[in-house]
């Protein structure tokens, strides 16, 4: 069994794949396996893949037909054979020890999970992020308060195939719908303060698209999957919390200034209300500041005209 499996779907992303790849096969920790899935790819990302291959034994290339990033996880996921899984997008990159400095405190620690601060790069600038403390006594309320992509942690593979916790296919907001979740099956998380992962910000991703793409509404979807695994759970409060901000608050901030987004923020109201019917009583919720809490109540009412002049809330 190897020490990690480093899971990696590729998708036209010639123009990145190659730093990627140097940032994986490069890490101070050797014993890994690099899985590496061609979601049907149509430009030269097998070419590079191949070529990486030749000179990298760990790489495992797999292809398939192009069904999105989940199916391609999922399928990386099922090659894997290491004891933990690290999930990096191939337009990423990582520190060359970032796989040595979660695992070596996974070992020490007992822990299930790892997770690291990261980088958000966008045009040549670097911006540090961390979790936020918002429980700082509890590191499984930690996690799930800020869980939602798989990069920028190690996961036990067991938590995943054990439990069932594949990523929901055909949908966006695919890792959001179970990420959160695997605090569920955990004895113990740990973080480690040091960005590691550089998470890459570019135009015309399908976060970023400033073309209205209906498949913005998965973000329901993903939700109600997320709340069915997670609705009976001790961490009821915080697993609240996050489906309220995701699908108020910040969906709102990706969906302003499309018309066409009016029928979605409808239904996610709707989900609220018959979900979460007093979700303005949950206590994260109350501990943020008025406007916050009042940008979100406008959100749930649909109040178009008010949101816009207090629309500069953010993360």
């Amino acid at each position: 069994m190897k020490k990690v499996s480093v899971i990696i779907p590729v998708y036209n992303v010639e123009d990145y794949l190659e730093k990627c790849l140097d940032s994986v096969i490069n890490q101070t920790l050797k014993d890994i396996e690099i899985i590496v899935v061609n979601d049907g790819s149509p430009d030269n990302s097998q070419k590079i893949i191949d070529k990486y291959r030749k000179k990298d034994k760990r790489i495992i290339s797999v292809m398939k037909e192009n069904g999105g990033q989940a199916s391609a996880r999922n399928l990386g996921i099922k090659k894997s054979h290491g004891e933990f899984l690290c999930f990096v997008d191939s337009d990423d990159w990582i520190e060359l020890d970032m796989l040595e400095v979660l695992y070596n405190n996974a070992k020490e620690n007992h822990s299930d999970i790892v997770t690291c601060d990261y980088f958000r790069a966008r045009d040549n600038v670097y911006t540090p992020i961390s979790f936020i403390q918002r429980d700082g006594n509890d590191p499984i309320k930690t996690y799930i308060l800020n869980a939602s992509g798989p990069w920028g942690k190690m996961i036990k593979r067991d938590i995943i195939v054990d439990n069932n916790l594949y990523f929901p296919e055909g949908i966006i907001y695919e890792d959001y719908a179970v990420v959160p979740s695997y605090a569920l099956f955990c004895n113990n998380i740990t973080h480690v303060d040091q960005p590691l992962y550089y998470y890459l910000i570019r135009e015309n991703s399908t976060m970023t698209q400033k073309k209205f793409n209906k498949k913005f509404g998965h973000i329901i979807d993903a939700s109600d999957h997320l709340y069915q695994l997670v609705k009976n759970s001790k961490y009821h409060d915080e697993y609240e919390y996050s489906l309220i901000i995701n699908l108020l608050r910040d969906s709102y901030i990706r969906l302003k200034g499309y018309p066409e987004a009016k029928e979605i923020l409808k239904e996610i109201s709707k989900w609220i209300k018959e979900n979460i019917p007093n979700w303005y009583r949950n206590p994260y919720l109350k501990k943020e500041t008025f406007k916050t809490r009042l940008f979100n109540f406008l959100v749930y009412k649909r109040c178009y005209k008010l949101l816009d002049l207090i629309h500069n809330i953010r993360k």
